[in-house]
């Protein structure tokens, strides 16, 4: 997931169509219409959930709507701008304990409906176990917030006390097709003047100029990325080993230093301090996908563990198809715009 510096109205808008994933969540602007001890709960336990898991979205002001058999982000009905954001943020930091820090909230003014904002609650993963303000301690499923069983709690509140570290994608550049067809025809404005004559002798006159035209109109996106390892824990990490495997039905990162099913990066020589990252060796990708084909969620998994020196292993799961259909929704969302 890519998350811009600053949120705008037109950035909300990329989330339309959008699916809730273990990392985005969407929540209707009427829920804060509710009584403050009402909606206060329940954003307690969205908090809880994400820092307990991977951290993630948490998008306040923007509904769901059913779509055949799926449930995805419809238009914004915003949040009353009565709230403020430091209000917002006293709100939630109060209410889930220990103290979280890092969580970022912004604002954002709609133009339609007047008077409504959204706001957007960018959640870090947590260093121990987070508490609603039920008691209760939360974790995400693919879809919604769920009570963690004894042991889970036990192995979030050990996350300070052992080597830990966490993998994510890191966005390159991304190169859209449409893009480039656009700029090119702004260099060819006279042979697509001529064409408008005279298609046939345009043709002739220009015959690299509406080959180059036809090559774009065709071309793929391009994504450019790379996998990073961050030491998420409060321990040194030295010399760590990263296996990487595929479970989804497409190959995503195939040759990755191997064999497509199991690929093995040693980072000797690497030391990771608390809160460091590093990009994984040979991990840089490109990805090309076909102009306006959606990139499937679930179709390009990666399955990761990380050997550590004195410590069991670090492992979980990326789903490359959301990291890509993101980054593309936004990058396409800013050319509408510019």
């Amino acid at each position: 997931m890519t998350v811009p510096r600053l949120w705008t109205e037109a950035e909300i808008q990329t989330f339309l169509g959008q699916e809730e994933t273990l990392r985005l969540e969407f929540k209707a602007g009427r829920l804060l219409d509710k009584p403050e001890s009402a909606w206060t709960a329940d954003l307690s336990k969205e908090v809880s959930a994400f820092a307990n898991t991977e951290g993630g979205l948490l998008v306040l002001g923007v509904p769901e709507q059913k779509v055949g058999k799926l449930r995805v982000a419809s238009e914004p009905d915003g949040v009353a701008e009565t709230i403020t954001r430091e209000q917002l943020q006293r709100k939630i930091e109060g209410n889930v304990f220990p103290y979280l820090s890092g969580i970022r909230v912004s604002r954002v003014p709609l133009s339609s409906p007047p008077g409504r904002v959204v706001f957007v609650l960018e959640i870090p993963p947590g260093s121990t176990a987070y508490q609603a303000n039920d008691g209760r301690y939360y974790g995400r499923s693919e879809f919604e917030a769920k009570h963690l069983p004894d042991h889970e709690i036990r192995v979030r509140m050990a996350r300070g006390k052992v080597a830990r570290a966490l993998l994510f994608f890191r966005l390159g550049s991304i190169s859209l097709s449409a893009d480039r067809l656009a700029e090119l025809r702004k260099t060819s404005s006279a042979a697509l003047e001529a064409f408008a004559a005279d298609a046939e002798s345009a043709i002739g006159r220009y015959p690299e100029t509406f080959l180059d035209l036809m090559s774009a109109k065709f071309a793929p996106d391009e994504i450019r990325f790379d996998l990073s390892i961050r030491n998420d824990g409060e321990l040194t990490i030295r010399d760590p080993s990263v296996e990487l495997a595929q479970s989804g039905s497409s190959d995503a990162f195939g040759n990755l230093g191997g064999d497509r099913s199991v690929a093995r990066i040693d980072m000797t020589g690497e030391i990771l301090y608390p809160g460091d990252e590093r990009l994984i060796p040979n991990s840089t990708r490109t990805f090309r996908c076909k102009p306006g084909e959606p990139i499937a969620v679930g179709d390009f998994i990666i399955v990761w563990k990380v050997f550590l020196d004195n410590a069991l292993p670090s492992m979980g799961r990326l789903d490359l198809g959301e990291f890509l259909q993101s980054a593309r929704d936004r990058s396409i969302g800013q050319s509408a715009r510019g």
